[in-house]
């Protein structure tokens, strides 16, 4: 708990606070500009708030100072010290309050958190705490609103804060992580789609595409049972393939009788031979005794070397086209072979092979789109479920949380007025949430409830201390002021509330305002730093 608050700067220096109650008195004329509220906004400023430290008449005025205060756990007790100056920093301190750590504002809320017990699942200690600091300047004081941390935070916001301080957000976040997951997954998909990753069809579209596919293979069907063998079990890859293969195999077939063409003249002119002149010379030379026979004789030799020549040359291009042809059959061979492993009729035409492949990539490309289509719709499917199911548990936690308060407060409301009044009512919407009291007007009335709300969030939750400024208070009768007092009391929490002078209540409910006192505040130079500024009260 809370043990001490000492400031040097301050006309009383070290304010102690006791367990439960804890009372600052003013003045009833509200001519201490500087005094209850202030006060109570160092309260929340100790407790990790940053409002206080905002205040440039603070600054202007008193300047920049250091806020010592004392806690107490388990009977050990932990020093530590703020400067309104420098308040992102937290600095852990000796007996003395003499600076020995620094501590970052987040490492302290954990640490105060443990201490408390109000370390609960995604709950900032933080959070939880400041809205039930309820004092003039942190705006968080409208009796119609009192989830709200200000005025502008969110209506979701504020149902989360409660989920999490009744200690019911952890299922909560399970799903909402689920839902999380399922909403990127679409966004993740439809982003992809705008970038022309992933197919983007119409329901329209995909009724369509789904009855030319049903057209398609029925025609490949037809093409199938027209042919002596079947394309049936070819998909558009293999058919591809098959084309491919089928042009090589007739660029080789062509190849092969290219080569064998010209075998073909190699072996005609193979069989040419220089006939035999001999016995021509013999009758030459009977006619022309002149002739001369060893020059016929060597031209004779010429022609016969060279037709040996010639016949060599031959049959060495034979042996070239012959062993080309060979390879051209092989390559043949490896080809048709291929061919029959991918079409069960290897003596398919392009024409019929291209006509197949073609209709395989409309399909392919249409179950693409189809396929696209299902994915989205399921995807968007998945996150409204996941949404459905976020809701649904949420709604099932904040009723269970609406009935505990509604019944707390119903019984708080009891003890103070006795039936009088009707207590006030909160309800809870998918994302906001309303907080009436039937049939009861009047501004007292509007904060008597925001009082009793507060009373039960203490009562049903681990919230370890309540901060009450006048503000809240002062509209409320004395009658059920002297009852309000007493459920402080005895809410075995600790409780710092802020009054005018307890002159200004029954005797009774200026006795335990006295009982409770611990800073008292006058006018005439005796407020809280020991000093006035302005006119106007605080």
């Amino acid at each position: 708990m809370l043990c001490e608050i000492y400031c040097e700067q301050f006309h009383q220096k070290k304010i102690l606070f006791s367990p439960n109650l804890n009372v600052v008195l003013g003045t009833n004329t509200g001519d201490n500009s500087i005094g209850k509220s202030t006060f109570m906004l160092i309260v929340d400023f100790v407790f990790g708030g940053d409002t206080y430290s905002k205040s440039t008449d603070i600054l202007k005025n008193v300047g920049p100072h250091d806020i010592y205060f004392k806690f107490s756990f388990d009977e050990q007790n932990y020093y530590f010290s703020r400067s309104n100056f420098e308040n992102n920093i937290v600095w852990r301190c000796d007996e003395n309050y003499n600076k020995l750590q620094e501590l970052k504002k987040q490492d302290y809320y954990k640490w105060l958190a443990e201490q408390y017990g109000l370390n609960l699942p995604d709950l900032n200690f933080r959070d939880a705490v400041g809205r039930y600091a309820r004092v003039y300047g942190k705006k968080n004081h409208d009796e119609t609103n009192p989830l709200h941390y200000s005025p502008t935070e969110a209506d979701n916001k504020t149902l989360l804060a409660i989920l999490k301080l009744f200690d019911r957000y952890g299922i909560i976040a399970k799903m909402q992580e689920q839902y999380e997951k399922t909403d990127n997954k679409l966004k993740a998909f439809n982003k992809a789609q705008s970038m022309d990753f992933i197919s983007k069809i119409t329901k329209t579209q995909y009724k369509r595409n789904t009855i030319e596919i049903k057209k398609i293979k029925a025609e490949i069907s037809d093409l199938s049972s027209g042919l002596e063998k079947g394309l049936l079990d070819v998909d558009a890859e293999a058919s591809e393939e098959a084309i491919r293969i089928k042009s090589e195999l007739s660029r080789a077939k062509r190849l092969r009788s290219r080569m064998k063409s010209r075998l073909k003249l190699l072996d005609e002119n193979g069989d040419y031979t220089f006939s035999d002149t001999t016995d021509a010379y013999v009758e030459l030379s009977e006619y022309f005794p002149q002739v001369n026979l060893k020059h016929l004789e060597e031209v004779e030799n010429f022609h016969t070397k060279v037709a040996s020549i010639f016949k060599t040359q031959i049959t060495e291009e034979k042996k070239k086209y012959k062993k080309a042809i060979e390879e051209y059959d092989s390559i043949i061979e490896f080809y048709e072979t291929q061919l029959k492993e991918l079409i069960q009729n290897p003596k398919l035409s392009k024409i019929i092979l291209q006509k197949h492949a073609d209709a395989l990539k409309n399909i392919e490309r249409m179950e693409k789109e189809n396929s696209a289509y299902e994915t989205s719709v399921t995807l968007n499917e998945e996150k409204q479920q996941a949404k459905e199911r976020l809701l649904t548990l949420k709604r099932e936690q904040l009723a269970i949380i609406e009935s505990a308060i509604n019944a707390e407060m119903n019984r708080i409301n009891a003890m103070l007025y006795s039936g009088a009044y009707n207590a006030p009512i909160l309800h809870f919407f998918d994302n906001s949430y309303s907080f009436i009291t039937p049939n009861d007007t009047g501004t007292g009335i509007a904060y008597k409830g925001l009082v009793v709300f507060d009373l039960a969030i203490l009562h049903l939750t681990k919230l370890p201390i309540l901060v009450h400024d006048s503000v809240v208070l002062k509209q409320i009768s004395d009658e059920a002021i002297e009852r309000i007092l007493i459920q402080y009391i005895t809410s075995g929490k600790q409780i710092i509330i802020a009054l005018d002078k307890a002159e200004s209540y029954s005797s009774k409910t200026a006795e335990l305002l006295e009982k409770h006192l611990v800073l008292r505040l006058k006018p005439n130079g005796e407020e809280l730093f020991g000093r006035s500024w302005g006119k106007k009260s605080d």
